[in-house]
Formats: structure tokens, C-alpha cells, sequence
């Protein structure tokens, strides 16, 4: 059955809705005002997904992709709305989150967008099949994988890999398996981290060594299944990072910011919030994007989950001399109480998507003057801030940064001052 459908406006996935006889459609790839044609599939939610046929009149907002792939490869959803139309829609989901946890008096500032071609971390999945591998991310909701040729996304440097990877992976993968394959920009090469259910012989180490070295890789590293550490095979330079003109080495797989762009953002945002702090404590600090920039004026103590991202950011900070100390802790299971946190006078978190409910409650019965909050998550940042909101913050603009251009996702940061 194909419908005659005109878009209403674009839900919080990234997909067109429409409303037609009483019922709702999601229709991928759509723009608000577009008049289409499009055929029901499955049920979504209370409504009911459909596949785009044929676009009768474009809406004001619909652009020509950036990528000849899009609409096939499932890594962007977002290539043929109007970067002014996207941005306003990520600052406007910021908006519809916190009012949904009851803040309706925020101001939120215009979204910041990181340029084309500055995805400096990208996760590709690889399949090993009878004529060779594939390489490149999965079509849109299906198992099956995209063979990816061009990709205006990522940063140069990355996507030079994948014909090489398309060559070497055959010779250290069995048939019909597949891979994920890590890969993040440092200052001495690509970093990877390729994750299969296979072993490596001593012929399979060779070639990846000679990968890692005719590709002018940092580092290659292989892990056997998601749930064991990845193995060092191959090093040729440290996987080092610069965050404040201070060299980190990244464990292998270790979470960094999407693009340097957008961290810069971040930080200078959280730098200026806390400007005269004299001791903050960074929660969630990771490889200490914004620990590092916070230690130019300030004492600053680290607190991350991972022990070996831990680790990592005090050796960075002993050898470049660095007001830094740190401490390895689950913040989920054991937040810092609000008797330590009033030794400070400033605080930042980032936590995972998860957000940090149990921390955000502690924080809320401290003392503490200012609060940064930086997430990926508009609904779980809502309800942190709505948490220190009742615990007596006064919440100051919020800066939306979007370091995840053409996908539905949003970063966000906002400084939470004590009344």
C-alpha cells in the first residue's frame, strides 16, 4: 500500500512524521514540508515506520546530500536537511528535554557545529565473505553492512585506511566472520583496535605488524571478543593525544572526544565558567580532555572509573609537571558524597549517556559555588540539572556542540551556579 503523506516536522530519531487519517508515520530521510510517497512497514511505538518511495515536493529545509552514499549507508541520517534547519532542531531537543523535567525558563544559546571531515573516532564493522571484506557501517536498521567508498564525515586521515584494511583483512580473518575495527586519530598516526572472535598465529602478528608500519599507524591492537582487554600487537609511536599542550597516551580503545573541534569547545566553555576556582574536581574525567585545560589556573582533581584511563592521565600530568591528582572510583555506585565535595569550590561532570543521577543528588546537598554539566544525553541532562536545580543552582545558559554532524545526536554543556 503506498500513501500520499506531507512531513510535519522531524522526530527526536532524525525521522520525518507525518500524520495521515488518524494515523502517525516515520518516514527516514524526509524534511518537514515535504510532500511524498512512501509504504508502511513495520509498527513503531504507537505509530507506524514507512519507507520513502518518491518525494512529490520538496520542504523549504530538504538540501542535496554532502555524500553519494547517503540514503544507502547507515552512518548519517541527517545529509538532506539544511545545516540552519539542524542546528535550530538539536538546540530545539535541548529545549523539549528540559522542559520535560520541568525547566521552562532556559536559555539555550545557538548550536556550535564541528566542520565536515573532523570525526577523528569512527567504529567500522567488517565482514569477511566468499569474493573478500567488507568494510564499512551498517545500512539503516539492518544487520547487513555498507561497503563504504566515500565519507565526508570523517577525518582524512581515517578514511585512507579502508582500502588498505579491505586488502589486509582477508589474510587474518576466516570466512564468513566478521570484525570491528577502532580507529581514532593521535599525533603519531591512526590508533587501531580490531575486535574478532579469532586467534592470531605468528603469521597473522607479521602482517599486522607490516600493516601498522606501511600504513604509519601508532599503534595496532587486537582484541578477541568485547569482554577481554585488547592486546598491543604492533607499536610504532605512543598513541599520544594533545590536551593543553600536554601528550596523553590513549589506552588502546579509549573513549576521546568525537572531534578536536568540539572538545576545544567544551573545554574553553568549562575553563571560562570556572575561571577563579582555585581546586575543582573533574568527575567522569576519562584521558582528561577537560582536566588538563582546567590545571592552567587551577588544582584539579581527576576522578574517573577505569583504572588504566586513570592511570594514564597522572603519568601525563606527573611528566608535564601538572597541578593534577586522581582517583579511581565508580561514581555510579559510589558518587562522591557532598562532605567531600565542599572541599572545592568548583566541580565538573561528563558522564556516559547514562547521565549521573546518584552524583548529580550528592552535588545538590553540597556547598559547592559552580557546577559545569557536559553531556551527550539531552534526556538524562535534564534530569541531573533538574536535581541540582531543586538542591538551590540557578542554571545559566546552555551551549549546544555538535561534534555528531548529520546524526540526531547533540553534546551539550551549562553552568549551574549556587543561589
Amino acid at each position: 500500500m503506498t500513501l500520499e503523506l506531507t512531513i510535519d516536522h522531524i522526530g527526536a530519531g532524525g525521522d520525518g512524521v507525518a500524520n495521515e487519517g488518524g494515523q502517525t508515520y516515520y518516514v527516514p530521510f524526509t524534511a518537514p514540508g515535504d510532500r511524498i510517497t512512501a509504504t508502511p512497514t513495520e509498527a513503531r511505538g504507537k505509530g507506524q515506520a514507512a519507507t520513502l518511495d518518491d518525494i512529490l515536493s520538496p520542504g523549504p529545509d530538504r538540501i542535496s546530500p554532502a555524500c553519494r552514499h547517503f540514503g544507502t549507508c547507515g552512518g548519517c541520517a541527517l545529509q538532506h536537511l539544511s545545516p540552519e534547519f539542524t542546528a535550530d532542531w538539536k538546540r530545539q531537543k535541548i529545549r523539549e528535554s528540559l522542559s520535560m523535567a520541568g525547566i521552562s525558563d532556559a536559555e539555550v544559546l545557538p548550536t556550535l557545529t564541528s566542520p565536515p571531515g573532523s570525526r577523528r573516532r569512527v567504529e567500522l564493522i567488517a565482514a569477511k565473505r566468499k569474493k573478500g571484506v567488507m568494510i564499512g557501517f551498517h545500512l539503516r536498521r539492518s544487520h547487513q553492512i555498507f561497503d563504504v567508498g566515500d565519507c565526508p564525515l570523517l577525518a582524512p586521515g581515517l578514511l585512507a585506511l579502508v582500502k588498505p584494511l579491505r586488502a589486509m583483512l582477508p589474510s587474518v580473518l576466516p570466512r564468513n566472520s566478521t570484525a570491528k575495527v577502532m580507529a581514532t586519530v593521535t599525533s603519531n598516526g591512526p590508533d587501531l583496535v580490531i575486535t574478532a572472535d579469532t586467534d592470531l598465529d605468528l603469521e597473522k602478528r607479521e602482517i599486522l605488524a607490516a600493516f601498522t608500519a606501511e600504513n604509519e599507524l601508532s599503534r595496532l591492537s587486537w582484541q578477541q571478543g568485547a569482554t577481554t582487554p585488547p592486546e598491543v600487537v604492533s607499536a610504532r609511536l605512543p598513541a599520544d593525544i594533545s590536551l593543553a599542550g600536554v601528550d596523553v597516551t590513549l589506552p588502546p580503545g579509549g573513549f576521546l572526544q568525537a572531534s578536536a573541534d568540539g572538545e576545544r569547545t567544551l573545554a574553553s566553555f568549562a575553563t571560562e565558567a570556572l575561571t577563579g576556582a582555585g581546586h575543582i574536581v573533574d568527575l567522569f574525567a576519562g584521558v582528561g580532555s577537560f582536566t588538563f585545560p582546567l590545571a592552567g589556573a587551577a588544582r584539579v582533581h581527576a576522578v574517573e572509573g577505569d583504572a588504566e584511563l586513570a592511570s594514564g592521565l597522572q603519568a601525563a600530568a606527573n611528566r608535564a609537571i601538572r597541578p593534577i591528582t586522581t582517583e579511581t572510583r565508580d561514581l555510579f555506585h559510589r558518587p562522591l558524597l557532598a562532605e567531600e565535595l565542599n572541599g572545592y569550590d568548583g566541580l565538573l561532570f561528563d558522564p556516559p549517556r547514562a547521565g549521573a543521577k546518584a552524583q548529580a543528588e550528592e552535588i545538590a546537598k553540597s556547598t559547592l559555588p559552580t557546577v559545569v554539566a557536559i553531556s551527550c544525553n539531552p534526556v538524562t541532562f535534564a534530569r541531573d540539572v533538574a536535581l541540582l536545580i531543586d538542591g538551590g543552582y540557578s542554571l545559566g545558559p546552555v551551549r549546544p556542540v555538535d561534534q555528531f554532524l548529520w546524526s540526531p545526536h547533540i553534546e551539550m554543556a551549562a553552568v549551574l551556579r549556587r543561589q
